[in-house]
């Protein structure tokens, strides 16, 4: 007892103490904390058994992503697995990066980089960013001609003249090769050996897509589709089964997938490097069409629409100029089209509704990439803008204040695929009309909304009265919206048995000050054995959400917020609590935020890392003067729970009396207030948390083999976070630095 008194004062007198002598390196906190809980690194985290019963073991959970058992065991090396996201986007995810031509030593494959970082990688492995290995060889003197003679050719449609008895030809008409060099002919010369290029590397893609998809009958692809409507509502707790998806899954040949849509990742890059250094004759590109219809999809290369609508069939939908108002389906695969690629310059708008998708990978590739620096307008219906089932969705968008708008699953999305979102620059708006984007990885799928710069705004409706999904937790008048970096399964444990583990979601916006705004499970929350991540790189942010939010997560999982400046602001609405580093039910959950901000956090109940149901839950705060605010009687500011199987063993089901939890709250630095509030009460001070102070310390061992229930809470004058030695904060843009870079 005299050593739990006297640890305390020793804390504070460390915290304090540095007038007297200031050491050349500020102490490591988070190792004192340790030291003080007499635990190390590894008593962290959770490494399960399956022998234990009751225990959803990953041996039984389908479709687990490979990081995620090793993540969930090492619960500080989820800062490094974000920051390398956040460092991808950083370096790769800029117009110049975009636009940099090839050299010969360095093909500057940017686009297929990003998709082995953020849709690949950490999904299925196999790719470690070379190269997407193109080399399309278009016939001499005649590129164009002699590509789209192997397109038809190779889609089971040969160009022949119709013959008659007697080998007589049918018709005198011109030959089927005069009438196709004829249409090539309206297409301006410099052109058609990029075009060319792009149409071969897409066939070479479609092949290794058709390749990973060979196992699957075309009856299995409609019911694919036709599964769509209620698939991602009816998932996260098992309300719906869909039987076809645990029959494709084991047939698909991943690698070959997604050979195929790295490659036309990577081939509609070249195409724009390539189409954009091409100098249009008098300034503007004469007015022209190409259409070609084949088994693969419709090839379409024009100068504008013209007010017509594009092919809804398109393998290749490619405009060069004018404000583009594009009505129907854009760069979206079909049960009967496994590849769809659209590339559009001089800025667009798409109109969404009657299920119009755009940017949408359903078994296969759909991918739109907007060039130049004009804002666009870009709106699907459901399964859009980056959401890839099965397959890869994306959306690559240069530059410009653009307007994103989505009723359900996309920006981001990906269920057993992967769905990307990319934009390099410009102030942009996304706007969710329900949930499951914006950074949403589903089953077996990894979601990225990244966000290179700009001061942007994130939204989904909150307001279950407009989105539906309305949440008990919540009094049903808050929605799920499952957005903005969340990883999330199919808990089927209380339904149907199906159980399908979550994904990875992952939202990254590097540079600006941001806003982001959403209802419940939303902001860096894990569900079901899914990993949420949203990582803010700097700005003054405002994050606006409710509960189950802002570095959480419930039932084996892992959810972080981590941003690495600014002075923030963190404000849960309605019943506005388990944030913050919030834990529930074997969860890794973090709110890390770095570096030397005034930052406010606003909550009413069960946040701040606070670790329930035996979890993990960190909260760190590295700077700045910060002000805190719980209701009354509620626990937070670094605290757990005690329930009674912790201390007696179930009679049936042991780990939640054999698993350990933590919970902890580090604030270094400034001067910070910490407050309670209640109804018909006047803001008070915390009796216990306060600057250069120790509190909610729990250090008491149970029985041999018991779980640990361990707590610890310090605000000191200075320090550091020893296990971000490595990775310094990082710093904000430089206002005179070039653009883009």
């Amino acid at each position: 007892m005299k050593r739990m008194i006297a640890l305390p004062l020793l804390l504070i007198a460390m915290s304090a103490g540095y007038s007297a002598g200031t050491p050349a390196r500020p102490p490591d906190v988070f190792g004192e904390a340790l030291a003080t809980l007499e635990i190390g690194v590894d008593d962290l985290g959770y490494r399960p058994a399956a022998h234990r019963a009751r225990y959803p073991h990953p041996a039984t959970v389908p479709y687990v992503l490979p990081f995620f058992s090793d993540l969930l065991a090492a619960p500080l090396d989820t800062y490094v697995f974000t920051r390398t996201l956040g460092n991808a986007v950083e370096d790769l995810l800029t117009p110049a990066r975009l636009r940099e031509p090839p050299t010969a030593r360095n093909r500057n494959e940017t686009l297929f980089k990003l998709g082995v970082a953020l849709a690949t990688d950490r999904r299925i492995g196999g790719f470690r960013g070379y190269s997407a290995n193109l080399d399309p060889l278009p016939r001499e003197g005649a590129p164009l001609l002699g590509t789209l003679e192997t397109l038809l050719e190779r889609s089971g449609k040969p160009l022949r003249r119709p013959m008659t008895f007697g080998n007589q030809y049918a018709t005198t008409d011109a030959t089927p090769t005069a009438r196709l060099r004829e249409q090539v002919s309206a297409v301006p010369e410099p052109l058609r050996l990029p075009i060319a290029r792009l149409i071969l590397n897409l066939v070479q893609a479609r092949e290794w897509i058709e390749l990973g998809l060979r196992k699957v009958t075309p009856e299995m692809r409609a019911e694919v589709f036709a599964a769509l409507p209620g698939l991602a509502e009816d998932t996260p707790d098992g309300t719906g089964y869909y039987p076809v998806i645990d029959d494709v899954a084991p047939l698909i040949d991943e690698h070959s997938l997604h050979y195929g849509c790295l490659k036309a990742l990577q081939a509609v890059q070249d195409a724009r490097r390539e189409i954009g250094a091409t100098t249009a004759p008098d300034g503007a590109w004469p007015r022209f069409t190409l259409s070609i219809p084949s088994p693969f999809g419709t090839v379409f290369v024009a100068d504008a629409l013209h007010g017509r609508k594009p092919p809804a069939d398109a393998l290749l939908l490619l405009l060069l100029s004018e404000r583009l108002e594009i009505d129907g389906p854009v760069a979206a695969t079909a049960k009967d089209r496994s590849l769809s690629v659209a590339l559009v310059f001089g800025g667009a708008r798409t109109v969404a509704g009657n299920g119009q998708r755009v940017a949408s990978g359903i078994l296969g590739g759909g991918i739109l990439y907007a060039a130049g620096d004009e804002a666009n307008a870009w709106a699907s219906d459901h399964w859009g803008l980056g959401a890839g089932l099965f397959g890869l969705g994306a959306l690559i968008d240069e530059g410009g204040d653009d307007l994103y708008d989505l009723r359900s699953v996309g920006m981001g999305a990906g269920f057993f695929g992967a769905g990307l979102l990319l934009d390099a620059a410009g102030t942009d708006e996304y706007r969710l009309a329900e949930g499951d984007g914006q950074g949403f990885g589903g089953p077996g799928g990894i979601g990225v909304l990244a966000d290179r710069s700009g001061d942007d705004l994130y939204f989904s409706e909150p307001d279950a009265a407009k989105a539906g999904r309305g949440d008990y937790h919540s009094a049903n008048e808050i929605a799920v919206s499952n957005a903005q970096g969340v990883g999330s399964g199919r808990r089927g444990d209380g339904s149907d048995g199906h159980c399908w583990a979550g994904g990875l979601g992952a939202l990254i916006d590097v540079d600006g000050n941001d806003t982001y705004r959403a209802g419940n499970f939303s902001q860096g929350l894990g569900y079901w054995y899914g990993t949420g991540l949203l990582w803010d790189g700097g700005g003054d942010d405002l994050y606006h959400s409710v509960y189950f939010t802002q570095g959480s997560g419930a039932h084996f999982a892992v959810g972080a917020l981590i941003d690495e400046s600014g002075n923030d602001r963190h404000i849960l609405g309605a019943n506005a609590g388990a944030a913050f580093g919030f834990g529930w039910d074997v969860v890794n959950a973090f709110l890390i935020d770095r570096g030397d901000g005034n930052d406010r956090y606003l909550a009413k109940i069960i946040s701040t890392g606070l670790a329930m149901v035996r979890s993990n839950a960190f909260f760190i705060d590295e700077g700045g003067d910060d002000l805190y605010v719980l209701d009354h009687g509620t626990r937070g500011f670094g605290d757990v729970d005690q329930r009674p199987n912790y201390d007696t063993p179930p009679r049936v089901y042991t780990y939640p009396y054999l698993l350990s939890q933590v919970g902890m709250f580090l604030d270094l630095g400034g001067r910070d207030r910490y407050l309670r509030r209640g109804p018909g009460k006047p803001m008070e001070r915390d009796s216990n948390a306060g600057d250069f102070r120790v509190w909610n310390l729990r250090t008491e061992r149970g029985h041999p083999g018991q779980g640990l229930n361990l707590s610890f809470a310090r605000d000191c004058a200075d320090g550091r976070i020893g296990f971000l030695d490595a990775w310094p904060a990082r710093l904000p843009p430089d206002p005179d630095g070039p653009a883009g870079k």
